[in-house]
């Protein structure tokens, strides 16, 4: 499975944003790695355990900033972060005991959860967020 590589199209203009996204990313992609690589249970659990904590933290600011331009749409959006949560942590406890097939399973929902959310959904925010300054 390939990793993801950061593109442009990611940006939402916020660096504190931007950068969680990125580190989102990174830890998906040694999720990846991971699972490529020769595979170590304790490893794989560790980053796993990283992205759902810090996907926390990342919800709970991106959540900050839609509370503060007062996004219409914050509600759907913190559902979205709810299921995300959810069904990862639901499959991370149930990778404990199998085999390739459901983390690869993860992956993939990982993958694509990425994708659709940070290109799709969160760029529904982007028109609310004060313009950038230029620099």
């Amino acid at each position: 499975m390939n990793t993801i590589k950061w593109q442009d199209e990611y940006t939402v203009g916020v660096k504190e944003l931007d950068d969680q996204h990125r580190s989102l990313l990174n830890t998906i992609n040694t999720l990846i790695e991971e699972q490529e690589g020769k595979y170590e249970a304790a490893k794989f659990s560790t980053a796993l355990s990283s992205l759902i904590h810090y996907a926390y933290i990342h919800f709970a600011t991106e959540e900050r900033y839609l509370l503060q331009v007062h996004f219409p749409n914050l509600k759907q959006h913190v559902l979205e972060h709810i299921n995300f949560i959810m069904k990862t942590v639901g499959l991370a406890l149930r990778i404990e005991n199998s085999g390739d097939e459901l983390r690869i399973e993860l992956l993939h929902y990982l993958k694509v959860w990425y994708s659709y959310h940070v290109l799709g959904t969160d760029r529904n925010y982007v028109p609310f967020l004060p313009p950038k300054k230029s620099t």
